[in-house]
């Protein structure tokens, strides 16, 4: 996850720098900018919040790509931070669920291993 965020943050970081150069959009490069820079400063840190961050940062690209969209940014910009949102997603997703076989079997979320606790093949039956 460590080198994911810094990979992630460093393209955010030149994206937004390739923003600010072409002059398209101020607007959407600054929060892109400081997206960014919350990305790789979290990437580093020990935090025990750093296996969220990467959930608001891609629900923050959504927000900020559907804005982009609606406004009329040009088009590669628009479909980079919807990329970026996607990977940033699918990055939270990897250390979120067994499914991606990248976490230890001892570290599974209890619940999002077992399901909720009322469907019917995890009743026990007593004899």
């Amino acid at each position: 996850m460590d080198g994911g965020l810094a990979v992630f943050g460093f393209g955010l970081f030149i994206l937004s720098l390739a923003n600010l150069m072409a002059r398209t959009s101020y607007w959407l490069a600054w929060p892109i900018l400081l997206i960014s820079m919350v990305a790789m400063g979290m990437a580093f840190s020990e935090s025990k919040q750093r296996n969220t961050v990467p959930l608001g940062v891609s629900v923050a690209m959504g927000v900020l790509g559907i804005i982009a969209l609606a406004t009329g940014t040009a088009p590669w910009l628009t479909i980079t931070v919807f990329l970026f949102a996607g990977a940033f997603g699918l990055l939270w997703a990897e250390f979120r669920y067994d499914f991606f076989g990248l976490i230890p079997p001892g570290q599974v979320p209890h619940m999002a291993k077992r399901g909720p606790v009322h469907w019917p093949w995890q009743r026990r039956h007593v004899r």
